[in-house]
């Protein structure tokens, strides 16, 4: 537990390599993650407790095409529920309803920044349902650790990227091991600032999937989207509930595999952890003989 306290408490998310690529100049100011997260984590798993399951499918909003949709998405067939996301949008011009469920079909099949790109043309049209909350939340964070080498659509608890971070801001390494430029340099306030932007990201995408759960209580992906980000933002007591509270309900679930993944590693983080140190570098990376990291 001591790793993925000092993995993900700290706020590491953030691959310094790729902070260095695109050279943004990020205030390293402190991002102070808000007080009244871990409480609305911990009401909201007494209200889910209490709840029962709720589907987006049975939403007096739902499109015609939300029940197959959503039986492929339970099916873990994601090519096939984007195939009905998209061919119900294409029939339905101005159903802007249908651009939330196609999000939510190529959240499910790892393209976040599609699935912004149609829930922000969903909510130029108006449509704030506890689904587009979500999406909203489970799509921006996707991207986040993506862009931190993360791949999958639901992507490990601990990651590479939380590991280098933790690293090289306890001094240790440098960031060739991520860019593939031998001995790269990053300066304090750049180490600092990857820090504040996961901080940021990760309590905003809280936030909102919090907004999600607590317009439907029993929103089981939902649930399980804010106990993954509790975890990230460092609320491990109230995350270990929460995924506690869900374990009945997963059975059966699509995400049940990487639930249990993610419980595992919320256990006993030693294998998440190996895994994510050995990574494999890419054939072009350059990386140092002498760098030792980790």
């Amino acid at each position: 537990m001591l790793w993925l306290v000092a993995a993900l408490a700290i706020g590491a998310a953030a691959t310094l390599g790729v902070l260095y690529a695109r050279r943004r100049r990020i205030r390293p100011g402190s991002v102070i993650v808000p007080a009244d997260l871990a409480p609305r984590v911990k009401a909201a798993t007494r209200a889910f407790t209490k709840a029962s399951s709720w589907q987006p499918a049975s939403a007096s909003d739902a499109p015609e095409t939300a029940a197959a949709i959503e039986a492929a998405l339970i099916a873990r067939e994601p090519l096939r529920a984007l195939t009905l996301a998209e061919t119900a949008l294409a029939t339905t011009p101005g159903g802007a309803i249908h651009h939330v469920w196609l999000g939510w079909a190529l959240c499910a099949s790892g393209q976040p920044t599609a699935a912004l790109d149609q829930l922000a043309q969903a909510q130029a049209r108006g449509v704030d349902n506890s689904l587009a909350a979500y999406i909203a939340a489970r799509a921006e964070h996707l991207k986040f650790e993506h862009a931190s080498g993360a791949q999958g659509p639901i992507p490990p608890l601990v990651t590479t990227g939380d590991l280098a971070v933790v690293t090289l801001g306890r001094g240790r390494g440098g960031a060739a091991w991520l860019t593939g430029t031998a001995e790269v340099q990053l300066s304090a306030a750049e180490v600092k600032a990857a820090m504040a932007e996961h901080r940021e990201v990760t309590a905003r995408c809280l936030a909102r999937a919090l907004i999600a759960l607590e317009r439907e209580p029993g929103f089981v992906d939902a649930a399980y989207l804010v106990a993954r980000l509790a975890v990230k933002a460092g609320f491990l007591i109230e995350a270990t509930a929460l995924f506690d509270a869900i374990a009945p309900r997963m059975i059966g679930r699509p995400e049940v595999e990487w639930f249990e993944r993610d419980r595992a590693d919320l256990a006993d983080p030693a294998a998440a952890v190996k895994v994510a140190k050995t990574k494999p570098v890419s054939a072009t990376a350059k990386r140092s003989r002498s760098l030792k990291v980790l």
